[in-house]
């Protein structure tokens, strides 16, 4: 019996052939990796986001921690929903030695293609403690209707 190598299956989507170079990069990478520098290259540039399913609608959460409301752009087309943003740096302070930084400042966005069935005149977002929440409502036909079955 001849033992066959095993390989990684193929992988579903883009984003998800990407990640997979980007984990080959990091452990092929890694040996050069100093202790102070570790963590400074896994921020990804978008922020963090959740996509949840509801019977009436999409909830959208994303981390964005230290960025304001006024700094933050919010808008769909079609089915589109596109995040935009920037983090504004902290003032300097010249009395004080930064011995580590790991937080992030500068631009960024995320788009996330939501379902069809979106109601775009029903979107609300709001953001507090650092998580924007973004709520989209269903068009009435997306929702799941019971019925009724009537004994023959």
């Amino acid at each position: 019996m001849d033992l066959m190598k095993w390989e990684r299956p193929a992988p579903i989507d883009l984003w998800e052939a990407f990640d997979s170079m980007r984990g080959e990069m990091d452990r092929a990478l890694d040996i050069f990796r100093v202790p102070d520098s570790a963590g400074l290259l896994d921020r990804s540039a978008a922020p963090a986001v959740d996509v949840v399913e509801t019977e009436d609608e999409y909830v959208v959460t994303a981390d964005l921690p230290g960025v304001d409301k006024g700094d933050l752009e919010v808008s769909v087309t079609g089915s589109l929903l596109s995040i935009k943003g920037e983090k504004k740096a902290e003032r300097e302070n010249d009395k004080r030695k930064v011995f580590r930084k790991e937080t992030w400042k500068g631009t960024f966005g995320r788009t996330i293609d939501l379902p069809a069935q979106i109601d775009a005149g029903k979107i609300s977002a709001s953001l507090r403690d650092g998580v924007l929440e973004v709520r989209i409502a269903k068009r009435e036909e997306a929702r799941t209707k019971m019925i009724a079955v009537s004994a023959g």
